[in-house]
């Protein structure tokens, strides 16, 4: 048994990291004498135990960013390595807080959030090729975007941001110019994110009431909403072909990670957990996501499988 679990393991490098995760993990497992601890459909990928939030993948799945919670006047950025769960700081020198990272498809250009003040948050828009930053900074008083994401052409940034009572969803180029609103309804609009084509952007919004799940198109009109629900409907993500929705939720008591498809038909619970399961965050092969889990108090990342 032990020499099969190691042959898997061998042939498993030739394939996609995160399968090389999971047959490692079942490696050890078989070869320590005990599956109690492993799990075919859910990977415990950190055991630091600290907050944790905003995961995302990039380089095809490789690397993982997320936020750490580093010390408590402090959130950074940080790259974990899926082969190999190895952790770096990705801004070893900032000094302020970093948060929600947003990464254009083809790797050019990254997107995140910047303290500038305990009031105030700023963002940022980093050209990796010409090594260029495109700020833009927040309004005098207690203001600050939310939620950067690209388009699936890596021209536009849409994000949210309050504004006369309201928080709307705005877009402008990779030089933080050319800045356009999209919405314009009652209440909080927050989480936005692009369709793979590029056609719709998904959001969720308190205009009726508490949050819910919406498709407007990708100019801002033919708002759709695809939730009903006396819950919240949080941080809603498209799946990689653009035909599923991963989505955080109280609907059921506790926050769990759901699913719909994106006609808001076919709900199905991921999660079960007495804590809190949050930051859904797609693996670009469509069949896992990452999420932030609450065990005993106790926040790590998790990489699980959707069926």
């Amino acid at each position: 048994m032990e020499n099969l679990a190691l042959a898997e393991f061998t042939v498993g490098l030739r394939l996609h990291p995160v399968r090389v995760l999971a047959l490692f993990f079942v490696a050890l497992a078989v070869v320590g004498g005990s599956m109690s601890a492993v799990s075919a459909e859910t990977i415990r990928l950190t055991e630091d135990h600290r907050f944790k939030r905003d995961p995302v993948f990039i380089q095809d799945g490789s690397e993982l960013i997320f936020v750490l919670l580093e010390r408590p006047e402090q959130l950074r950025l940080m790259l974990l390595s899926m082969v190999d769960r190895s952790v770096k700081t990705i801004h070893p020198d900032a000094t302020a807080s970093e948060l929600e990272p947003a990464f254009s498809p083809n790797g050019r250009y990254y997107a995140f959030l910047q303290s500038r003040s305990p009031a105030s948050v700023g963002m940022v828009i980093r050209d990796t090729k010409d090594k260029k930053d495109a700020e833009i900074s927040p309004e005098p008083g207690f203001s600050g975007m939310r939620s950067p994401a690209f388009s699936p052409d890596n021209r536009r940034v849409i994000y949210a941001f309050p504004a006369e009572g309201r928080q709307h969803i705005y877009s402008v180029n990779t030089q933080g110019t050319d800045r356009k609103q999209l919405t314009n309804s009652l209440g909080i609009n927050n989480w936005p994110s692009f369709s793979p084509d590029g056609k719709h952007i998904l959001l969720s919004s308190t205009r009726n009431g508490n949050y819910e799940l919406y498709v407007i198109k990708a100019d801002g009109s033919g708002a759709r909403r695809l939730t009903n629900r006396p819950s919240q409907e949080l941080r809603p993500r498209f799946s990689p072909d653009g035909r599923r929705i991963a989505f955080t939720s109280n609907r059921d008591g506790n926050f769990e990670i759901y699913l719909i498809n994106t006609d808001g038909s076919g709900l199905k619970r991921l999660t079960n957990h007495p804590e809190r399961d949050d930051f859904p965050a797609w693996h670009p092969d469509g069949e896992h996501l990452v999420i932030v889990s609450e065990r005993a108090g106790r926040h790590d990342l998790y990489l699980i499988e959707v069926p």
